[in-house]
């Protein structure tokens, strides 16, 4: 059964009007599990299809962190530079 995307996305946003409008949590989580499962549903059908799932312009940049040189030791006057933690 090849059920179009266009419903499925159709079918969320009912879910998540409704999820929205729920009073108890209960009920809101029964929706928002219901949106979990359309959204796999609906990357499953994308996958098979063999179109990527998130265009690479859409994602976010890492930044990376700062990289520092290990290589250089710090000289002190007091001659406290070992490689332990605990050297004083």
């Amino acid at each position: 059964m090849n059920i179009s995307h266009l419903s499925v996305l159709n079918k969320i946003e009912e879910e998540i009007r409704q999820a929205r409008s729920a009073e108890k949590s209960s009920t809101m989580k029964k929706h928002v599990y219901t949106i979990r499962t359309l959204c796999e549903m609906l990357l499953d059908e994308v996958n098979a299809a063999g179109e990527e799932t998130v265009p690479a312009a859409s994602m976010p940049l890492r930044q990376s962190a700062p990289q520092f040189n290990r290589a250089e030791k710090l000289q002190a006057d007091d001659g406290a530079n070992g490689d332990s933690i605990f050297d004083f």
